[in-house]
């Protein structure tokens, strides 16, 4: 089938999911039943996410128009998916499917209810991807590798996968910084980098950097509206742990009964804790972005260039995990 007939399938499944009906209602019910972080709330900004910006004919028309698609490309392309967040291999998905290949898909335990379903729901409406995707427990007969996971993770995907075209993603994470002039309406809408997914992808923002003078005690009370992460038990279960430790180490830090903040130079923290550094200027922290690249996914702030507040989570179809051109690598296998 041709790439026009791929495009206008998976835009016909960007309105099944626009319309929310039964079947997937249903399916976002025991979705959540099998991993509570995966809270209904959660599953609608990525299902909006995908709809709004993955799946809309314009935009994937907008994405291929820079790459040379072959049509009879054949691949077997091994995926194996992380399951933080809900649904975090979706970009991978597509990818493989809009290049022609065949996606072989090693799910996460945690999130493995949506693709299935997607899936099945592609082949209703048409043939198009029959056979284009694959799930297993073990990658055998591949041709190239696209995995996410941790560090460790990562150290033995790039032993075990040496031989074979690949992208391997570890660990990274977001950071914002606020500038002197930022109302009070621009942070409510970074509270959404910070708890979305509670906190838990990697586009999340574990720490801003604060211009000096900035009190990191305003943002408690601009980020009141979010409080609600507080009512998921698992989350609930890690503010507690991670309260606890602060406080028999008689670490320094703000808090109140939903997040805790820390100052301190780590990029990474822990859940429900939110790092913060000052600084004097924004070029002063340019080079040490630069030197942190391996590290940072999304700088979000209002300065020119980086990922406006309340953005992180909604990337375009050609903003790529870790810069890594995916298409790009496909097209050339």
């Amino acid at each position: 089938m041709s790439l026009k007939d791929r495009i206008a399938t998976l835009a016909e499944f960007g309105n099944v999911i626009m319309q929310r009906n039964d079947e997937l209602q249903e399916l976002m019910h025991e979705i959540e039943m099998h991993n509570r972080w995966f809270t209904k709330i959660n599953q609608e900004i990525t299902l909006d996410a995908f709809a709004n910006n993955f799946l809309q004919t314009f935009k994937m028309n907008e994405w291929v128009s820079n790459y040379t698609i072959n049509e009879s490309a054949n691949k077997q392309v091994g995926l194996i998916l992380a399951g933080n967040i809900p649904f975090v291999g979706m970009h991978d998905v597509l990818s493989v499917l809009i290049s022609g290949n065949t996606a072989l898909i090693k799910q996460s335990s945690k999130d493995a209810l949506f693709f299935p379903w997607m899936y099945n729901t592609i082949n209703e409406i048409s043939d198009v991807f029959k056979h284009k995707m694959v799930f297993t427990d073990q990658l055998k007969n591949f041709d190239a590798v696209i995995t996410t996971g941790s560090n460790n993770a990562g150290k033995y995907f790039e032993y075990y996968f040496s031989k074979y075209p690949n992208i391997i993603r570890k660990n990274r994470t977001s950071v914002a910084v606020i500038s002197e002039d930022d109302n009070d309406e621009e942070l409510f809408e970074l509270g959404k980098d910070v708890f979305s997914y509670f906190g838990l992808g990697c586009r999340n923002v574990s720490k801003v950097f604060l211009p000096e003078g900035f009190e990191p005690e305003k943002l408690f009370r601009i980020w009141e509206d979010y409080r609600f992460v507080i009512d998921n038990n698992k989350y609930k279960n890690n503010y507690d742990y991670n309260r606890t430790l602060l406080l028999l180490n008689k670490t320094p830090h703000l808090a109140n009964d939903f997040f805790m903040m820390v100052e301190n130079e780590e990029l990474f923290s822990p859940l429900a804790t939110l790092n913060y550094e000052f600084y004097n200027s924004p070029a002063q922290l340019q080079n040490y972005f630069e030197s942190q690249a391996e590290n940072l996914q999304c700088i979000v702030s209002n300065i020119p260039g980086n990922i406006s507040y309340g953005k992180s989570q909604q990337p375009e179809l050609w903003e790529y995990a870790d810069k890594v051109d995916t298409l790009k690598f496909l097209t050339m296998l």
